[in-house]
């Protein structure tokens, strides 16, 4: 094995070597492995399965009409829209509507799944790399990606937005472990985290805080000479990936009001209701919950009993956090990697401890903690840090035998074994969910290209729409002489009125309609829930103050007798071109930040 300091300057020319490649083609192939049964055994039709797929054909559908940022989901709440992929993280749905765009439909699930599973083994493997051997850094990337929760996330929960997320959890550990802590690796990894599942980010911004803390409440002791930098390039590191983000984060915290965001703080989806082994009525809540709180159960002690080994074999040469921040810490065959093991101790005490009711106050006011919902959400990140623990326990246990190429292929072959275990032993049997007749992949695709419209999502609801009276196959517009005109037959048949043609659209976020009035206090219904952001024109006349349904359905005062020529055009608000420009911004910041770091790191090594 090379030479610390000649790996790292090595490292600094070449970022990826060729043992990366080497590494990241077993990972691929361990990828595989642990989605194999989507495809010997059938897709699993988890908890979230519609929500995603759904997503994914209505951004590539529109992307085949041209729209290359969708915001508006036509086909939602029954053809009526909502703007789910305005508020709904990007990177997730943009990967699936990719999928489908070059694959089968029919393998789409275990492409996405297999392509997350590969991008958390390779994160994993680049977090330990700098510690352990090659062969045991491949070990901790297979871990990692068939680790219980994650299993959990896609097979039973199919919570694809949330495992892409888990993906970037090691990519955070290494901006706020590594010895060198730089403010962009910590941007990219929040950057990240933010445009893949909000939820996930959350936990990440508070891992940042707790792992960032203990560091820097150390080096308060110790040095503070170090302690002030160290704290800046945090804080500038995560200023930095939300102004990365900006594209997403700022349109969304200015249209938020305009929807009903609270609708997803149900009593089922509640702290109170998710800690521990908690109990409750529902036998469907009670099995995730058995899952869920196992899962916590064995990653805190997993964690914590591996931790314990690991210090007391190492006891005599643990070291203070200053060896982490000296000057030439890059240029010394010091030993960092050890005081890893306490801090990720301590961090999954915390983790515990959120799991339970002690920690009640916590989740009720610290901000935005309670739209996380679940406190086992943060097996995410305890998931990465149990494999790290678990990884540097065996480093210790076997620091005496030398590194030759025979242990690096045992090492590899275990993580492969271990995979295909965990794949065929716990996520088929126990995680994989069946699926309805109407859940099918055929059946999805069949409902969505027919034009059947699915059902909306409460918390993307525009706020004064009810939810509960909105119609299903209604047409595409109709006549009527009063606004709140609703089918006479119930929920399923047309309404009273005159259905009318779209005429040829010039633009894809363009409705246009010429209905004929023959009464002057005609009003044209639109199958459309106007949001911000869309403009109602009545013969070329910006409509400003339209009455409002309960429904939430457009509704045009035509005024007089004769054709009329109504027309709905969807425009981005300023708001979505400044967060692109502070998006770009950010990106420039990024790569000055990146440049100066490599040219710092270079006059190091000289």
């Amino acid at each position: 094995m090379l030479d610390r300091a000649k790996t790292q300057a090595r490292g600094h020319k070449h970022f990826v070597t060729r043992a990366d490649v080497l590494a990241w083609v077993v990972l691929a192939f361990a990828a595989v492995l642990a989605a194999l049964p989507l495809l010997t055994r059938g897709y699993s039709c988890g908890h979230d399965f519609d929500f995603h797929l759904r997503s994914w054909m209505e951004a590539s559908t529109q992307w085949k009409g041209g729209i290359v940022k969708p915001v508006w989901a036509f086909h939602a709440a029954w053809d009526a829209g909502e703007p789910r992929l305005l508020f709904y993280p990007p990177l997730s749905w943009m990967t699936g509507a990719l999928l489908t765009l070059i694959l089968p439909w029919s393998g789409i699930v275990f492409s996405f799944t297999a392509l997350i599973f590969f991008l958390c083994g390779v994160t994993m493997h680049r977090l330990l790399r700098r510690w352990v051997s090659p062969g045991l850094a491949v070990l901790g990337g297979c871990l990692y990606l068939v680790n219980p929760y994650m299993l959990f996330c896609a097979y039973e929960r199919t919570a694809y937005a949330e495992l892409m997320a888990a993906a970037w959890m090691p990519l955070l550990l290494i901006g706020l472990l590594r010895e060198r802590v730089t403010a962009w690796r910590i941007a990219v990894a929040i950057a990240l985290l933010w445009i893949s599942n909000a939820p996930a980010a959350v936990v990440g911004c508070y891992t940042m805080l707790l792992i960032g803390g203990i560091r820097w409440l150390y080096l308060l002791r110790k040095d503070r000479h170090s302690a002030w930098p160290y704290f800046g390039r945090v804080t500038v590191g995560f200023l930095l990936g939300v102004l990365l983000d900006a594209f997403y984060l700022f349109p969304f915290a200015m249209e938020r009001k305009f929807i009903t965001l609270n609708a997803a703080l149900t009593p089922a989806a509640s702290p109170e209701a998710n800690y521990l082994f908690a109990y409750s009525k529902d036998e469907f809540h009670n099995g995730v919950l058995l899952h869920s709180s196992t899962i916590a159960v064995v990653l805190v002690a997993a964690a914590l009993v591996c931790g314990g080994v690991t210090w007391m074999l190492q006891r005599k040469h643990v070291r203070a956090f200053a060896g982490m921040h000296d000057r030439d810490a890059s240029l010394k065959q010091h030993d960092a990697w050890r005081i890893v093991v306490p801090v990720l101790m301590i961090y999954s005490v915390i983790v515990l401890v959120l799991q339970t009711p002690l920690s009640g106050p916590v989740w009720h006011h610290a901000p935005q903690l309670n739209f996380l919902q679940f406190p086992w959400r943060f097996l995410a990140m305890q998931g990465a840090v149990s494999v790290v623990v678990v990884t540097l326990m065996v480093k210790r246990i076997t620091a005496s035998h030398a590194v030759t190429r025979k242990t690096n292929t045992i090492w590899v072959v275990a993580g492969l074994v271990l995979t295909l275990a965990a794949a065929y032993g716990l996520a088929n049997p126990i995680f994989r969910q069946g699926c309805d007749d109407e859940e099918g992949l055929a059946p999805q695709w069949m409902f969505f290209h027919r034009g059947d419209g699915f059902e909306q999502t409460d918390e993307y609801t525009p706020v004064h729409d009810d939810n509960d009276v909105l119609k299903i196959k209604l047409p595409a517009a109709w006549i009527a002489q009063d606004v709140r005109n609703q089918p006479a037959s119930g929920n399923g048949s047309f309404p009273k009125g005159t259905p009318l043609p779209a005429e040829q659209i010039p633009h894809s976020d363009d409705l246009i309609f010429t209905p004929n009035a023959t009464h002057a206090n005609d009003v044209l219904i639109v199958r459309l829930r106007p949001f911000y952001g869309w403009h109602v024109l009545l013969d070329g006349v910006e409509q400003n103050a339209l009455p409002q349904r309960p429904d939430g359905l457009l509704a045009v005062p035509l005024h007089s007798v004769g054709l009329h020529r109504v027309e709905a055009r969807y425009r981005k608000p300023w708001d979505q071109w400044a967060g692109g420009a502070l998006s770009l911004m950010g990106l420039g910041f990024l790569i000055i930040a990146a440049k100066r770091d490599e040219s710092s790191h270079s006059d190091l090594l000289r």
